[in-house]
């Protein structure tokens, strides 16, 4: 149930209302009333949602063998199994009116990491900071760009910049990539740079769309090392039905520029 928008509601009881359905949100055991004991309202939500399993699992026994496989071939990135994966997928077609099932794809999982910048006249940028590395490092990722007009000289693009000591001074190692004009398909990228041994104090990678209108997804991003994987992330929604980032903290986490808000950024599911 949603207050925004409803016809027959006086705008000035919206404040009101909605502290009494938070209230009923925050309770843990049946609430009682003159028509007697009632679930809360997010027990009713759960129900609703343990319902689907049995229908899912007609729809996961109609796939033949290599879409189970496909399946399987989707989800080895994150931490969800061929099934998992399939069943969150197919829950959220359903509970948002999308056709039955969807298609597993390589490139992506569910949900993603959405760069906008809808008036072009500003800077978008992502940026991931890690720390302790030992080179050779590797940045890969899955994208897609949709571009509202032209890049000009300011194309999507990453600038990787690691720190590392030398003879007593600090020293940068800095890698570029980018994608160049037009609008791009579905594309993985892998990065590699950085001296085999060398230890790097302090990673830092700035994903970018400035100065022009596009929309660019972002999905199964990997930061690794000579060691194995430093950071993962598919964006996964957690518990709150959002993607809860680490903000930067003693040189590991998340910036954003402007903010991490819409209409600059957002995670959405990806079809």
């Amino acid at each position: 149930m949603t207050l925004a928008g409803a016809p027959d509601i006086p705008p000035a009881w919206l404040p009101l209302l909605a502290k009494i359905l938070t209230w009923y949100d925050n309770q843990i055991y049946p609430v009682w009333n003159t028509f007697g004991f009632k679930p809360t309202r997010k027990r009713k939500r759960v129900d609703r949602e343990k319902s689907y399993l049995r229908s899912i699992a007609s729809y996961w026994a109609e796939l033949n063998q290599a879409a189970k496989d496909a399946w399987h071939d989707a989800s080895d990135f994150g931490t969800l199994n061929r099934y998992q994966l399939f069943t969150s997928d197919l829950s959220y077609r359903r509970k948002n009116g999308l056709s039955l099932p969807g298609t597993p794809n390589d490139f992506h999982q569910l949900f993603g990491l959405r760069m906008y910048n809808p008036s072009g006249l500003t800077n978008v940028r992502a940026r991931r900071d890690e720390k302790d590395l030992t080179g050779p490092i590797t940045i890969s990722y899955s994208f897609l760009k949709t571009e509202n007009a032209p890049t000009g000289d300011q194309p999507f693009k990453f600038v990787a910049m690691a720190y590392y000591f030398d003879a007593g001074k600090i020293k940068t190692l800095t890698h570029e990539w980018s994608t160049g004009a037009g609008n791009k398909a579905w594309q993985s990228v892998s990065e590699q740079f950085g001296v085999a041994g060398q230890k790097y104090f302090h990673l830092t990678v700035i994903w970018s769309i400035d100065g022009y209108d596009a929309i660019v997804d972002i999905d199964r991003l990997l930061i690794a090392d000579q060691n194995g994987d430093k950071y993962r992330e598919s964006w996964q929604f957690r518990a709150g039905r959002t993607w809860d980032y680490d903000a930067l903290y003693r040189k590991t986490g998340w910036l954003f520029v402007p903010e991490y808000h819409v209409p600059y950024f957002d995670v959405v599911y990806l079809e």
